[in-house]
């Protein structure tokens, strides 16, 4: 074994898992080796997950779908112009509208 093997087996645990020298040497050789098998266990399946979702992220750019993220909601507020409203509008529009330069009041020449 290595001179230092007991300080870096502390090391590791300490870095990983934030132990005390105490919760070291509290703890047992067989159950270090459990703890161990754990994190290498967690590691290779947060690298998979992580895999997974480089994998999707990248199908998905490169899909030639077009798909929106955002949709747009209606906002709720005043009612749509009513019918009368509309017929009004028409008409003061045919009678005299505001963009032609030869309306009588209407529209400005530049």
């Amino acid at each position: 074994m290595s001179l230092y093997a007991r300080e870096i087996d502390f090391a590791f645990f300490a870095a990983r898992l934030g132990w005390s020298p105490q919760d070291y040497a509290d703890s047992t050789p067989v159950e270090r080796s459990f703890i161990r098998k754990e994190l290498e266990t967690m590691t290779v399946s947060d690298s998979n997950l992580m895999k997974s979702a480089v994998q999707v992220a990248v199908a998905n750019s490169f899909s030639k779908k077009n798909v929106k993220l955002w949709i747009k909601q209606a906002l709720e507020g005043d009612p749509p112009v009513s019918e009368s409203e509309i017929a009004a509008l028409r008409k003061a529009m045919k009678k005299n509208p505001p963009w032609t330069p030869w309306s009588r009041g209407g529209g400005s020449r530049g």
